[in-house]
């Protein structure tokens, strides 16, 4: 899709999909309690994807995925079947979410008709400039195409994109905060915002990201920062090295990290 905030077309390597033995390898090298299936990239493409759902809960785990939408009815049947925990439709305009509004609406609707809780659904939010004056209008969208919970997320980028395309000013996110709030309670709908952000920040904290060729990052905004291959190591150890407890120690100097504020 080639969207205007995604770093996809920043990334100087080539196009690669996790295989499932190399993610039943990462997961059976730690400890997790929920999975998070995406990587600047479309995660319906990935032919393995549901055997990955499917081994991820057979372990117990929460399992979700962020999607563009756009290859959502295609795969409707294998989404309710492979019992994936959470499902997030990625939008940034009124327009894009538009054209992929029908497919998220047929999933919702076969999801009523199995009488199925799962997956729940959700409308992830890219706020920025652009987007600013469209959220109320995809907040009502959300609201008519049924979903369960609305996401509003903050726009960084380590490629110029913060540059080009500004994110709003405190006192404008506050108010819109606060404005979502009020409708989103109005609608009935869930809404989930961004934590305040610190330093060693909640996803680093929480989280870790391991990309398709098993290379380890602690956090998905620095695609090209690895300490480790968790093809070759176990996580934990990566998690315990030195390298990795001098980067967590060091985020406030970090040139990437001490800017975020996602």
């Amino acid at each position: 899709m080639n969207c205007e905030i995604c770093l996809r077309h920043h990334l100087k390597r080539p196009v690669s999909f996790l295989s499932f033995d190399s993610f039943k390898t990462v997961l059976d090298s730690h400890r997790f309690t929920f999975v998070s299936l995406h990587g600047w990239g479309e995660p319906l493409l990935n032919r393995e994807l549901f055997k990955m759902i499917d081994y991820a809960e057979s372990r117990g785990m929460i399992t979700e995925l962020t999607t563009n939408g756009t290859l959502i009815r295609e795969n409707i049947d294998q989404i309710l079947e492979s019992g994936l925990s959470e499902i997030a439709v990625g939008v940034y305009n009124r327009d894009a979410f538009l054209k992929i509004m029908p497919q998220l609406k047929d999933l919702i609707s076969a999801k009523r008709d199995r009488d199925s809780v799962r997956p729940k659904t959700y409308l992830d939010i890219t706020v920025y400039q652009k987007s600013l004056s469209q959220i109320p209008d995809l907040v009502y969208l959300a609201s008519e195409t049924g979903v369960d919970a609305v996401i509003l997320h903050r726009l960084f980028s380590v490629y110029g994109v913060d540059d080009r395309i500004q994110y709003i000013s405190k006192e404008a996110e506050d108010t819109l905060f606060a404005e979502t709030h009020r409708l989103t309670k109005r609608l009935g709908l869930e809404l989930h915002l961004p934590l305040r952000h610190s330093r060693p920040c909640y996803v680093v904290k929480h989280s870790i990201f391991v990309d398709a060729e098993g290379r380890v990052t602690p956090c998905c905004f620095l695609p090209e920062f690895f300490i480790g291959n968790s093809f070759k190591l176990p996580l934990g150890k990566i998690i315990d090295s030195t390298e990795y407890r001098t980067f967590v120690k060091g985020m406030k100097e970090n040139p990437v990290c001490s800017k975020c504020r996602w």
